[in-house]
């Protein structure tokens, strides 16, 4: 089992309003509610942040594809545009 941290964080009154509405409406306790937002929040993120290192490995690598035969490609696939 991980061990809880507190963390501390200044905000706007209105995001604390709209916080504090969820939690309730929930039944939940802030530290619950911001503990789910921020872990959406950090996945989202680092996926991201993984697939442009994944992206700049390829270019490194060499594993790209020419603009023209991209843009060739979704033109068969898609059709052109009009």
């Amino acid at each position: 089992m991980q061990k809880d941290v507190t963390i501390t964080a200044r905000i706007e009154s209105d995001l604390s309003d709209r916080l504090n509405r969820l939690a309730s409406v929930q039944g939940r306790s802030k530290s619950w509610v911001v503990g789910k937002a921020l872990k959406a929040y950090l996945d989202a993120e680092l996926a991201f942040v993984e697939a442009v290192e994944d992206g700049l490995a390829d270019m490194h690598e060499g594993r790209t594809i020419p603009h023209e035969e991209v843009v060739a490609r979704f033109q068969s696939r898609f059709g052109a545009a009009e």
